[in-house]
């Protein structure tokens, strides 16, 4: 009897030890452009929120949008950092996804300069403009032009980088640039020039936003729902320790103080509420859907996008709705 105790402990044992463990969970792969807006996941991953949701994210850098919608269609990565308007410009390339998250407000990171003689929009008819086309600050110069009732053709389109513009404007290049931090600032202490318009100017229109594939998402929503609520505890977080994460920001971003601090200053970060008033519900869009259906309409009718594309179909209200439950 002795013995036949003793073999069945031994099986018992072997069996626990056999027994298969739970597969571990994938990590969400997530490509950014270079980009303080996007901290929130950088912040939830640095200080642990993720991994108190039982998450792990792989963080990569890719700079241009046609990048992104590659790596998205081969399904090499998960999610990217975009802007709305960018969202739209994926749709309209094959990219079947939706927005999960809203990072930030763009709120006078982005603006367009000019010299100090110019009052409007209407003193830069038939003169030079440099933007970089498709891309956001070329959606915010439409949405400028269309407010003051006028028309790419008014103006002479120089096409180059953001970054660029900003120094070719400084040099004297262009007439007006439609540019970024640090050139904003810049061109803020220079005695001939000035910021005509900043995006602090017309909130709500460049949104800093996480663009999911719909496959990872019907796949693994409770995962998502759950770094959602992750980025927004590093948001809440952020709120009370500023030093603290603008240091980590600066560090992963690789910026100078001075320069980390000038752009976070441009921008306004989202906690969950801001984001459940920004997406709405399915029956009452929010501002969020506003802002794709104009980047929709304003890419589709300068030719940016060749083919509509559904605004609503890019947000993903039926994530936010779970994340505030």
């Amino acid at each position: 009897m002795r013995n036949k105790a003793i073999f069945l402990l031994l099986l018992i044992i072997l069996g626990c030890q056999n027994k298969p463990t739970a597969p571990a969970q994938l990590p969400f792969r997530v490509a950014f452009n270079t980009w303080i807006g996007y901290s929130p996941l950088v912040l939830a991953d640095k200080k642990g929120f993720l991994k108190e949701e039982g998450l792990t994210v792989e963080i990569s850098m890719l700079e241009g949008v046609a990048e992104k919608n590659s790596a998205l269609i081969k399904g090499t990565v998960d999610a990217v950092g975009h802007t709305a308007d960018s969202a739209v410009v994926s749709a309209a390339s094959g990219v079947d996804g939706e927005v999960v998250y809203i990072f930030d407000l763009s709120w006078g990171a982005d603006g367009l300069v000019a010299g100090k003689n110019v009052r409007s929009l209407h003193d830069l008819k038939g003169r030079k403009v440099a933007l970089e086309p498709g891309f956001t600050g070329h959606f915010f110069f439409l949405t400028l032009l269309k407010d003051a009732g006028m028309s790419p053709s008014d103006v002479q389109i120089v096409p180059m980088e953001t970054g660029i513009a900003g120094s070719t404007f400084v040099a004297h290049g262009v007439d007006a640039a439609e540019t970024w931090q640090p050139w904003l600032g810049k061109v803020e202490k220079m005695p001939w020039a000035k910021v005509l318009y900043s995006s602090a100017d017309k909130p709500g229109r460049i949104v800093d936003v996480l663009y999911m594939n719909r496959k990872t998402i019907d796949a693994r929503h409770d995962d998502v729902v759950k770094l959602v609520r992750a980025m927004a505890k590093a948001t809440q977080w952020y709120q009370g320790h500023k030093d603290e994460g603008d240091a980590i920001m600066a560090q992963f971003w690789k910026l100078s103080p001075q320069e980390q601090q000038e752009t976070v200053s441009g921008i306004r970060f989202m906690n969950l509420q801001q984001n459940r008033d920004f997406f709405g519900t399915a029956d009452k869009p929010g501002q969020l859907y506003t802002a794709t259906k104009d980047a929709a309409d304003l890419w589709l009718q300068n030719g940016v996008i060749s083919h509509p594309v559904d605004a609503k179909r890019l947000v993903a209200f039926g994530v936010m709705d779970a994340a505030t439950k």
